[in-house]
C-alpha cells in the first residue's frame, strides 16, 4: 500500500509539472555496498542455549543502468535496472561442544527503482542533487550452505518469494559536460519495510542435533548503505 501511494505521486507530479525542455538520458551504474553500523545495516547476533550465531553482511555490490527523465530545471525522474549481490558470513560458536564454525552465502536480487531527482547547479559544471523514491525487488533464490570447517554445520536461508519493496534516498554530486557526459559520485540508502529473509542453522554431528524442527532463525535484513559511481552518456 506504502509502496503503490508513492508511485502514485511520483506520477502525478510529473503529470503535472509542465516543462517546454524535458529529455532523457542514459547511465550506467556500480555501487559498492558497505557494511555500516547505521539503518541495521551491520551485523545481526542472536543465541539459543549455548549456541552463539552472529550473521555478519560482507562487502557486496550492485551494478546496472540508469535512466533519468527531465522534468524541468530542477525535477528529474530516475528508473533504470540493477543487479545486486549481497554476501554474509553466519558464524556459529559452542563452547560445550568446542565447536567454531563459519558458512558464507550470497543472495542475487534484481531491482527494479523510480526516484524523484532534485538538483541544484553550484557552478558551471557541477550539481548537488539528493533523490528520494522506492523500489521492488525480486530474490532470485533460497540458499543453502555448510560450514568451512565441517559438513555437520549448515544453514538454509529462505526468501521473500514475492519479493519485496525497499525505500530509496540518496545524496550526491555530479560533474556535467556536454561533450564527454556526465560523471556522478554519492551514496545511497536501501531500507526494505521488513526483513527479506530468514536464516536457519542447522547442526548435526549425529550425537548432538540442533534446529532440525527449524523453530530458530535470523532475519536476514535487506538494509545497506552504497557508494554511488554513475556514468551518464552524452547527448
Amino acid at each position: 500500500m506504502k509502496s503503490k501511494l508513492i508511485l502514485t505521486l511520483f506520477f502525478l507530479l510529473a503529470l503535472g509539472v509542465k516543462s517546454q525542455v524535458t529529455k532523457t538520458t542514459f547511465g550506467l551504474q556500480y555501487k559498492p555496498i558497505i557494511p555500516a553500523a547505521y539503518f541495521n545495516s551491520t551485523e545481526v547476533i542472536k543465541h539459543s542455549g549455548s549456541y552463539n550465531f552472529n550473521l555478519i553482511p560482507k562487502y557486496s555490490n550492485s551494478f546496472g543502468m540508469v535512466v533519468r527523465h527531465k522534468i524541468n530545471a530542477t525535477f528529474s525522474i530516475e528508473s533504470g535496472l540493477n543487479y545486486t549481490q549481497r554476501n554474509f558470513s553466519l558464524a556459529v560458536n559452542n563452547n560445550d561442544l568446542n565447536l567454531a564454525d563459519v558458512t558464507e552465502f550470497g543472495m542475487r536480487s534484481y531491482e527494479l527503482p523510480i526516484q524523484l531527482l532534485a538538483y541544484v547547479q553550484t557552478s558551471e559544471y557541477w550539481y548537488v542533487n539528493v533523490a528520494f523514491g522506492i523500489s521492488h525487488n525480486v530474490l532470485a533464490s533460497d540458499i543453502f550452505s555448510y560450514g568451512a570447517e565441517s559438513e555437520n554445520y549448515f544453514q538454509n536461508t529462505y526468501r521473500k518469494n514475492e519479493g519485496y519493496q525497499a525505500l530509496l534516498a540518496n545524496i550526491g554530486m555530479e560533474y556535467r559536460t556536454e561533450e564527454k557526459g556526465h560523471y556522478y559520485f554519492g551514496t545511497s540508502l536501501h531500507r526494505p519495510w521488513k526483513a527479506i529473509g530468514k536464516v536457519f542453522p542447522e547442526y548435526d554431528d549425529k550425537t548432538n542435533i540442533f534446529n532440525d524442527d527449524s523453530e530458530f532463525s535470523l532475519d536476514l535484513l535487506g538494509n545497506f548503505v552504497t557508494l554511488d559511481l554513475r556514468y551518464f552518456f552524452a547527448e
